[in-house]
């Protein structure tokens, strides 16, 4: 009775798919009904006619199957937002991609995703939140929830929603009693947690609005402030104060230091095929996520691509003076052994009106020490990963396409080994 009504239901006016279905049957009966007379022997008028029926058939068959497609895909993607094409690759292509996960915060996470996503629909952002400072601060204050901002520009990096539900995300409020300075995708996920009751199930949902690629999920779902140490004995807790001091970090730490990290980011983590960190600023970004003991513990247990992105330039008030060996060390220091087993440099050159600009700022580009890096036994791979344009940061393009060059050496070197 069941598979009866299933089949009523198609029969259903306005659903724009009957017409399609008689034209395809009418198309096989013309077919059915002519293809034997065709190559027969008889009149020269008999076989006009039956080859013209046939040619109908053929004409109203394929019609048919087209245009029953494309009643269904406009009922399913209506708006017509994506072409066939585009979601054919993306189911098919793309959920064939290499399951990364990356670490961090900051634009420097939502970079990177910016370009993994042309590669793999298998991506796992797991983002700090540590963030004080600006419209995420002032939130997490009023509203007693986890700081959105970090969460927010990862999830508009993955989204496949039109570039103007993207804008609506990141536009900033320039004025308004309260609203000011508070960004729409901030104050959408604070609304969202009202909702759900649920900053996990606030971003899952926003997820779905913004269509995006892979998963963004928090690093731990405990309210966490960082706490920094000083090599002058002094301390600073806030994660936006930190760099205000202008002094060399000795230690960082969480409060509190027992924080539980997200379990569902324990799952992707186990389940990744090469793990990404950074870059991003090394204290407030990317080290607060390790610094979550059992993150830290399952990275460090995978036997797998563990893949640190060096900053091009140090941060003045967190990595003056830091090399490229020092960043390892540092990430060495705080988090569990074996955490890293890989390093991308950039070997791009940086433009000399760009490095004036920086140095302004007093920020330098981070020294490549490659023969300290080599003794901390961790692989270098170099490529020129700089964008082109007004800043010196990361190109999201190049380097998604050298990480998935990274991914594709490492699945080698596996398959090489098991082989022996």
């Amino acid at each position: 009775m069941k598979r009866v009504l299933k089949i009523i239901k198609w029969l259903y006016p306005g659903l724009r798919i009957k017409r399609w279905v008689i034209l395809l049957l009418l198309g096989i009966l013309l077919i059915l009904f002519s293809s034997p007379y065709v190559f027969k022997e008889e009149s020269l008028m008999l076989r006009i006619v039956h080859t013209f029926l046939f040619t109908i058939g053929i004409v109203a068959l394929i019609g048919g199957i087209a245009y029953l497609i494309r009643s269904l895909f406009e009922a399913i993607y209506p708006g017509k937002s994506k072409e066939l094409i585009d979601i054919i690759y993306e189911k098919r292509f793309l959920s064939k991609g290499p399951k990364i996960v990356a670490i961090g915060g900051g634009t420097g996470l939502s970079t990177i995703l910016e370009g993994l996503k042309e590669y793999t629909s298998n991506i796992t952002a797991i983002v700090t939140v540590a963030d004080e400072g600006g419209s995420s601060g002032r939130i997490r204050e009023e509203f007693g929830i986890l700081p959105p901002g970090d969460i927010r520009n990862c999830l508009v990096s993955l989204a496949e929603a039109p570039q103007m539900m993207r804008d609506l995300f990141q536009y900033r409020f320039k004025e308004g009693n309260g609203i000011k300075g508070h960004s729409f995708g901030n104050l959408f996920i604070t609304a969202m947690t009202q909702i759900t009751g649920s900053f996990k199930d606030a971003v899952k949902e926003s997820s779905i609005v913004l269509a995006i690629r892979g998963r963004v999920m928090p690093a731990s779902l405990d309210k966490i402030h960082l706490k920094a140490e000083y090599n002058d004995g002094t301390e600073k807790i806030g994660e936006d104060k930190i760099p205000d001091e202008e002094k060399a970090i000795r230690r960082i730490c969480l409060l509190p230091e027992d924080a539980k990290p997200n379990p569902e980011a324990l799952e992707a983590i186990r389940e990744a095929e090469i793990i990404i960190m950074g870059p991003g600023s090394l204290f407030t970004s990317i080290l607060p996520n390790l610094l979550i003991k059992e993150i830290s513990e399952e990275i460090s247990r995978r036997d797998i691509m563990k893949l640190y992105i060096c900053n091009v330039m140090t941060q003045h008030g967190e990595t003056d003076g830091f090399t490229a060996s020092d960043h390892l060390k540092i990430i060495a220091s705080h988090a569990e052994k074996g955490v890293v087993n890989c390093c991308l440099v950039s070997s791009g050159r940086l433009k000399y009106r760009l490095l004036v600009k920086y140095a302004q700022e007093r920020s330098f580009p981070v020294i490549f020490d490659r023969d300290r890096i080599k003794k901390m036994g961790v692989s270098i791979f170099e490529a020129d990963v700089i964008s082109k344009r007004n800043y010196l940061r990361h190109d999201s393009a190049k380097v998604a396409k050298e990480v998935i060059n990274i991914c594709n050496h490492s699945k080698k070197e596996w398959r090489e080994l098991k082989s022996r």
